[in-house]
């Protein structure tokens, strides 16, 4: 039987190009192609999981025009539910440039989250007993809060993907099971400390379990077990871009699953893997029965 997961963050339109070298200031590069594509870590996350099998929905916040538009269609096609999203033609839809350099993968991302920010009273009619998970990346950090509450106290589980540091990071934190992040935002976080401690400077704020992603370098989760390392498995990456969010949705089915830490963090790393090997938000994410034979090869 499928699991249910509810998703609440930021969901922007990209316009990908593609270039042979990412160009230093006040520089050009010659556009080698380019496309327009869904992009945000909860929808991505989101896609993978319908992917996979789960029943999937999600609030955000967007407007009636063409970004608008493009988002419906997308996160329709991808078997997202969008029933309870707030769309209006008073805010204005979030989209992002996303320069991606063709020989390593290696992307760079101006964004516009939008012009409003999702509020914790516009949660009201959400129906938290119809969902067993709630998956969050940080934004509208108070509707992400007041989110979080409600689906623990009607026994779901809570995750965040952080990309960046957030206001009332504590009770955010608090407020959920796992929280993803990259290293990065650690080492903004508490500069000077190893992985491990930082990590568990989160665990402190009251989440269970962390995980760290450092692109080719591997990732590491950490918990009551103590820390785990992945190694980041060889392949040739053409677009890292949503690599992170598909990690998050990976991990989230692992869970579901009750898998150990250690499977969960060779599958979840082993389903970013793939989709680096492709281009695209969506046209690139794996399916379960890619990462399945992924990781057969492998072994």
């Amino acid at each position: 039987m499928p699991f249910s997961i509810l998703g609440l963050g930021t969901v922007v339109v990209d316009h990908q190009v593609r270039l042979q070298l990412l160009p230093e200031p006040d520089t050009k590069a010659e556009v080698l192609s380019d496309c327009y594509q869904v992009g945000g870590p909860v929808p991505t996350s989101l896609a993978l999981l319908s992917r996979f099998g789960a029943e999937t929905s999600f609030i955000g916040k967007w407007s009636t025009d063409e970004w608008g538009e493009m988002i419906e269609l997308d996160l329709s096609r991808s078997g997202v539910s969008t029933g309870s999203a707030l769309v209006s033609p008073a805010v204005r839809s979030g989209f992002a440039h996303v320069w991606v350099e063709a020989e390593t993968g290696r992307r760079s991302i101006a964004a516009y989250r939008g012009s409003h920010l999702v509020e914790s009273e516009e949660l009201e009619g959400v129906n938290w007993a119809a969902y067993q998970a709630l998956h969050l990346d940080g934004w509208s950090t108070e509707a992400a809060i007041e989110a979080a509450q409600q689906m623990k106290a009607a026994g779901g589980r809570i995750s965040v993907d952080l990309g960046s540091p957030k206001p009332n990071l504590e009770t955010l934190v608090g407020s959920v099971d796992w929280v993803n992040c990259p290293l990065r935002l650690l080492e903004t976080l508490y500069p000077g400390e190893d992985i491990e401690k930082a990590g568990r400077r989160l665990i402190e704020m009251g989440a269970s379990e962390v995980t760290v992603t450092n692109g080719d370098a591997g990732a590491w989760l950490i918990g009551v077990g103590g820390m785990k390392y992945q190694r980041a498995f060889s392949i040739q990456a053409v677009d890292t871009n949503g690599a992170g969010d598909v990690f998050s949705g990976a991990m989230i089915y692992g869970a579901f699953k009750e898998w150990g830490p250690e499977r969960r963090l060779r599958f979840a790393s082993a389903a970013a893997a793939l989709k680096c090997c492709a281009v695209g938000n969506r046209e690139a994410l794996p399916t379960l029965k890619q990462v399945e034979s992924f990781l057969l090869e492998e072994n």
